[in-house]
Formats: C-alpha cells, structure tokens, sequence
C-alpha cells in the first residue's frame, strides 16, 4: 500500500476544508455586521443638547452611543432614501428600454458598448466624480447651466442624483439585460405568429417572464446608489459646514442643509474626530445593503447578485 490517503479520507478532506473555509466567512461577516452594534444602545441616557456638544466638539472623547437619536442623523437617512429611489427610478426608465434593445437586437457597437459599462462598473466611484465635475464645469453642459441660471454640482437633489446615477445606472443595466436574455425569444415569436404586436409580445409575454430580475435590477441600482460614496463626495461635497444663504428656500424648509448624504456624513464624522459616530453611521450602511440583498433572495434573484 501506498502513503497515499484512500479517495474516501480526501473526500472527508475536501469537505472539511470547505466547511472551515464557509465557517470562516459566516464569522468574519457576522463580526462585520455586529462589531458596531453597541453604538446602538447607549450605556446612559444621551440628552438631545449633550449629543450636539458631542457632535460639535472635535477633541478626543468617549461616545456613549445611540446615535440614532440624533435629528441630522434621520435627515440623513431621509436624504440619501429619497435620492436613492429617483436615482433608480431614473435608471430603470432609461436602463430597462436599453437592456432590452441590447439582449434583442443587433446594435452596431454592442460589443463596444458592453465593455464601456462594464468598465464603469469596476471605475474608482472617485474618478467618476472627478469626470462629472469636468463634464458640468466645461463645454456644452456649462454653457446650458449658465443659460438657464443653474448649476447641478455642489447641489444637494440634483447634484447627488447625477452623482449617484452613472453606477448605479452601470449595475442595473447589467442586471436588467441579465433578465432578458434568460427569457427565450420564442416566446415573442410564438405570441406574433398569434397576432400580437411588437409591443403587446413585450408587454404582455416578456415582461411579466423577466419580472423577477428586472425587480432584482431595480433593487441593485438602489443599493448602489445608496452606497456611493467617492462620486457624491468629489461632485457634491458637504453640506453641513456650507452657510445657510447657499440653499433654495425649499432644502432650508426641509433642513437638508443640516444633513449628508449618509456615507458623506460618515466620512466628515470620522474626519470631525468623531470616529464612534462615524462607524455609526457605517452599521447603519451594512444593514441597509444586506436588506437590500436579503429583498434581492427572497424574490428569487439569487443569480443577479454579482
């Protein structure tokens, strides 16, 4: 007899390895999810005027926790949910109609135009946010803000919105054509050889077939959005250290010049020296994104998760 272990010790091998190896990743993300969660529970009671002293004073401290009590927190929160949902609302009628003709049609360039969003896809966030500041401070958009007496960067809902957009836009596309190509053509032949148009075939055969994964794309784009970070940053800055005259009467009346977008608002805590606020806001970040995934399994999207 050989040295060799018998195929059935490295099969129990092999299965072993595997199972320390999902082990691994199961704790390494719990650890990720929960190593931030004491902020939620305060170790004392936190009054609303002992939480600004907090926020304000940038000298080395102790956060007592419950951050979640603090007004500009939520309208942080309320901030980037509302600029999320039109970012992929935005993205979804433009992404859907294009993922379609990409999945369906011969386009001239397609194979180009594959590797352009792809590529998008894997872009630092940072240098697309420094490619929109060239794009609206120079040439033609610049000349049509200046015409028009508006500018979109350094805004709150419109700048953050076309920060946002780009990539999720990328990810949803991806996602959204994904959908299409699983849905076999013959479907829409058969539905015209029985009559139907062009459109009642889409409307009524391809897109309830490609629900699940146009819903599953939907789902992407927004947590896309809600996760971006160095575009926001780079094209729209911060708005809580902005004075109050830079802002249209109606972000003043909604006190969105006392919020961030919320990985923004991470980052300038952090910054502020306010590193327990800031992870924070990061254990608030991972529970909105593994929602969102979670949303993305239930719905049985699995295979659009990338």
């Amino acid at each position: 007899m050989s040295g060799r272990p018998s195929a059935r010790l490295q099969a129990r091998l092999f299965v072993a390895g595997a199972y320390a190896a999902c082990v691994l990743l199961v704790l390494g993300s719990c650890w990720l999810f929960l190593s931030n969660a004491g902020q939620l529970v305060p170790g004392r009671p936190v009054p609303s005027e002992a939480m600004e002293q907090w926020r304000t004073d940038t000298r080395p401290k102790a956060f007592a926790g419950a951050f979640w009590r603090d007004a500009s927190f939520w309208r942080s929160v309320n901030l980037s949910i509302a600029t999320s949902t039109i970012t992929a609302l935005v993205a979804a009628l433009v992404g859907i109609p294009a993922a379609y003709a990409l999945s369906r049609y011969r386009i001239p360039g397609r194979k180009l135009i594959d590797v352009l969003f792809s590529s998008i896809i894997v872009l630092p966030a940072s240098a697309v946010g420094l490619a929109l500041i060239v794009m609206f401070q120079h040439g033609p958009l610049y000349r049509l803000q200046q015409a028009l007496g508006f500018k979109v960067p350094h805004t709150i809902f419109p700048g953050i919105v076309v920060a946002q957009l780009v990539l999720a836009l990328a990810m949803g596309l991806s996602a959204w054509r994904a959908a299409f190509d699983a849905v076999p053509r013959r479907f829409e032949h058969v539905a015209r050889s029985l009559g139907s148009s062009r459109w009642r075939a889409f409307w009524t055969v391809t897109l309830p077939a490609a629900k699940t994964g146009l819903i599953a794309g939907f789902i992407l784009a927004w947590v896309r959005a809600m996760a971006e970070f160095g575009s926001v940053l780079i094209f729209c800055g911060t708005f809580r250290e902005l004075p109050l005259s830079r802002f249209p009467p109606l972000n003043q009346a909604l006190q969105m010049h006392q919020a961030d977008f919320l990985s923004v608002a991470m980052w300038v805590e952090i910054e502020f020296g306010n590193v327990e606020y800031g992870f924070g806001i990061a254990f608030a970040l991972v529970l909105i994104s593994a929602a969102s995934v979670y949303a993305i399994h239930c719905i049985g999207g699995k295979g659009y998760v990338w």
